[in-house]
């Protein structure tokens, strides 16, 4: 018995032993090798241990900078407490009352990593890699040490960086790709979502209709497909994200339908994670997404192709659009409208470009 006691003692400090430290600051997650190129680049010396070459790092002139990683300032109840009460419920001890983004290797006013890339890009510096890459070439460049790979690019008059424009892909789009990166985008896997958070679980849709708007605006727009004579191929694209919006994830639907039928089991017209609610993208319809749709029907001259398209349209309009008045709504550009309203009824305007009579259709 006392041997057994005694084992499941050394067990428990084994685990107790093997829980690390939160890091005190971001070069203490570095390698050895990766603090002395950091020291060098700095100039500064590179003996000591790992604990004297961070101290070193986090308070050297040109490095102090990076010492630390950016994260958002959270809620915290010590925090409230602490700023209702002035500061009286935790006396002197500070560090009790900040906010999860205020302690470890985490500060709110610290470089996030689009924040490196953006320094790096005004020094005409490559932005590809981890943040060590990114820190050591901007130490690099700043004491001179090394030689930091320089951006596709040239300084311009006034001394900014000026990346080199690459040349515009004229490459007709490829419709079922589309339809495979919309499918993947719009409803992406049980194993994907399961590492989601509350806000990204409310934002996707909005993410979405973004999505939604870009490929129209790359694929369509930029391509100039209009101009080329190819109005059937963009309506087919516009068409295949519009079924998405509308129908959702049906493939699902009918799967799981045919699962309860043969488990015995009764049915649900909709199940989770299968269609897409629009209830935050009010202002994404309007800015954005209705608006293009709406510039693709004034673009195209073919009437065929309008009809063909206008049966999609009247599905879309009537079972999203028509679930609240504000997603109705189409800013309309002051170029285009230069007096009264900035913004138009959806559903007029797809009224008069397609019959009010292909709605009958659906």
């Amino acid at each position: 018995l006392a041997f057994a006691l005694g084992t499941s003692w050394q067990k428990s400090q084994k685990k107790q032993k093997k829980q690390k430290q939160p890091y005190k600051n971001w070069f203490e997650k570095l390698q050895l090798d990766e603090l002395k190129s950091l020291c060098r680049a700095s100039r500064l010396p590179v003996s000591g241990t790992k604990a004297t070459l961070c101290e070193r790092l986090c308070s050297g002139e040109l490095s102090r900078i990076y010492a630390y990683e950016y994260a958002p300032e959270r809620l915290s109840r010590a925090r409230f407490e602490y700023d209702m009460s002035f500061g009286e419920t935790y006396g002197n001890d500070h560090a009790a009352a900040q906010r999860p983004a205020q302690q470890g290797s985490k500060r709110a006013s610290a470089l996030s990593n689009e924040d490196l890339k953006t320094m790096c890009r005004e020094k005409g510096i490559i932005v590809s890699g981890k943040r060590y890459d990114l820190v050591l070439r901007l130490l690099q460049f700043k004491s001179g040490r090394g030689d930091p790979k320089r951006a596709a690019g040239a300084m311009d008059e006034e001394g900014k960086f000026q990346p080199k424009k690459r040349a515009k892909s004229m490459k007709l789009p490829d419709v079922e790709k589309i339809k495979q990166r919309t499918f993947k985008k719009f409803f992406p896997s049980d194993e994907v979502t399961s590492k989601w958070s509350n806000n990204k679980y409310k934002y996707h849709p909005p993410d979405c209709i973004k999505f939604a708007s870009s490929i129209i605006e790359k694929e369509i727009f930029e391509k100039e497909l209009f101009e080329r004579g190819e109005e059937k191929l963009a309506w087919e694209v516009i068409n295949a994200l519009l079924y998405r919006i509308t129908v959702g994830n049906v493939e699902r639907r009918r799967e799981w339908a045919e699962e309860q039928r043969g488990e015995g089991g009764g049915l649900f017209m909709m199940i989770g994670g299968t269609d897409m609610h629009l209830g935050r993208c009010s202002s994404d319809l309007k800015y954005e997404f209705l608006p293009k749709i709406v510039k693709a029907m004034k673009a195209t001259s073919s009437k065929i192709v309008l009809e063909e398209s206008g049966i999609i349209l009247w599905d879309f309009q009537t079972r999203k659009l028509s679930e609240c008045s504000e997603f109705d709504e189409v800013f309309i550009a002051e170029s285009e409208k230069p007096t009264g309203e900035k913004s138009e009824s959806f559903k007029e305007i797809l009224n008069d470009f397609v019959p009010r009579k292909m709605e009958a259709t659906t």
